[in-house]
């Protein structure tokens, strides 16, 4: 099967009074907390069943939910020698580095931001279907979806990732707690879990 099959997990703060501390800053970095942001694994539709069990074998013996930086340095380095093996595309994380309060979906601007530039930039030439992780949030409803950037164009679009793909929704949401340590060049390069990726991009709204 050509294409590819996109795993999308939003990382929402918008209606979270303790993102930060009292400068502004995250808790773990010296740069403000983004409020939104968006994370995408995208794989070859071919692969999406090799990749799934590479990822659960990646990420065997880490806890559901477990945050990258909350890792302990060898668990890291370990993990990112075996997610070395996860067939994939490209991963992307965006983050809405603009004022949430004056958009009327974080979500569009971050999808429509991942269609036109990044490592993925192209990738709604060829077919492609999207799972989303925790369903559809930041400012966009199920009927919202049809008319969304990049969701509007896919064969189809599921909001259960987890049920579908277990491992693979699991390494999206793994990858957007490992990207403020990668932008802040926190971890060093054998503990950078987007560095397990061939190609990728981190940063903000195009």
């Amino acid at each position: 099967m050509t294409g590819h099959t996109l795993f999308l997990a939003v990382t929402d703060r918008t209606d979270r009074t303790d993102r930060s501390n009292q400068t502004g800053r995250s808790d773990r970095t010296s740069r403000p907390a983004p409020a939104f942001a968006l994370t995408t694994l995208a794989v070859d539709t071919g692969r999406l069943e090799e990749a799934e069990r590479r990822a659960a074998d990646a990420l065997t013996g880490l806890a559901p939910g477990a945050d990258w930086i909350g890792l302990a340095p060898s668990v890291r380095r370990e993990v990112v020698a075996r997610v070395r093996a996860v067939p994939h595309h490209a991963v992307d994380h965006t983050e809405h580095d603009r004022d949430p309060a004056r958009s009327a979906s974080p979500l569009a601007d971050c999808l429509r931001s991942l269609a036109g530039g990044g490592a993925l930039a192209g990738i709604t030439a060829q077919p492609y279907t999207v799972y989303l992780t925790g369903g559809l949030t930041g400012g966009l409803t199920t009927d919202d979806a049809a008319s969304a950037p990049l969701l509007a164009g896919a064969r189809a679009v599921h909001p259960d990732a987890e049920a579908r793909f277990p491992a693979l929704a699991r390494l999206t949401t793994l990858l957007a707690t490992a990207a403020a340590p990668s932008i802040d060049a926190a971890v060093t390069d054998g503990e950078d879990l987007y560095d397990a990726f061939d190609r990728y991009t981190l940063g903000g709204l195009a």
